[in-house]
């Protein structure tokens, strides 16, 4: 059995202890362990431009390896994120998945995994926004409110102004998104009425040279030229297609 870890961006402590949780993991097997170890700083990076990252996922693929991580902390901040990454190797690729701190976590989980906590999110964050606006509400009335800490809130100040800002950014932002996707909609739209799933669609264009909306915002990063999964994702959600 060969296995590819990848200990990610941390210091020096953290990394030793990644490490030995995945050597003691694999004692049973007597698996041979190729570690790859990420230099801090570069865990903020795009899962895309970490390039230890994606060498310990080329060796894998190389050599039908199990790809392993001690934790889920170790690939991403956000569990969600780490969750989508990994499902996304075991449905393309067929990869064996280990997590040594969560050993349910395997390739034939990991995308029902990812799903409930991509749900789990949305419904996190739609909490928050009913949270924030009930809060305006009732300041609008006059109303203070207490905080969990104890604090008064008695205004929400230039929080108020930045949310705006934001909000009408991201509005831009999206509609320039959506101005792109109708170069590649017909086709994708095609592939779906053929019934192929994400991973079949972001294969087919990649087999035809089609450029990725990264790409088209002229990205310089190496995996730019790439489509994955997500990417058609995002186009089908902001085309309406899935929420």
């Amino acid at each position: 059995m060969r296995v590819g870890a990848f200990i990610g961006g941390a210091d020096r402590k953290t990394q030793d202890q990644r490490r030995e949780a995945i050597a003691e993991y694999f004692i049973k097997t007597g698996g041979t362990i190729d570690y790859f170890t990420e230099k801090l700083g570069q865990e903020k990076l795009d899962a895309e431009d970490r390039a230890t990252l994606m060498k310990a996922a080329r060796f894998c693929r190389t050599h039908k390896a199990t790809f392993a991580v001690g934790s889920l902390k170790n690939l991403f901040e956000k569990r969600w994120m780490a969750l989508s990454w990994l499902a996304y190797q075991a449905e393309q690729y067929d990869m064996e998945i280990v997590v040594a701190d969560e050993p349910r976590i395997n390739n034939s989980s990991v995308g029902i995994l990812s799903a409930q906590a991509d749900e789990q999110r949305i419904r996190l964050a739609a909490k928050s926004k009913a949270a924030l606006d009930e809060i305006k509400t009732l300041l609008k009335q006059g109303k203070p409110v207490r905080a969990k800490t104890g604090r008064v809130i008695e205004k929400l100040g230039m929080h108020d102004n930045k949310e705006k800002t934001d909000r009408l950014g991201n509005e831009a932002q999206a509609r320039l998104a959506r101005e792109r996707d109708q170069e590649v909609w017909s086709l994708i739209d095609s592939y779906l009425k053929r019934g192929m799933n994400l991973s079949e669609i972001a294969r087919q264009l990649n087999d035809a040279g089609v450029p990725t909306p990264a790409q088209q915002r002229k990205e310089k990063r190496a995996t730019a030229g790439k489509w994955y999964p997500q990417t058609i994702k995002n186009i089908l959600i902001r085309q309406g297609v899935i929420k």
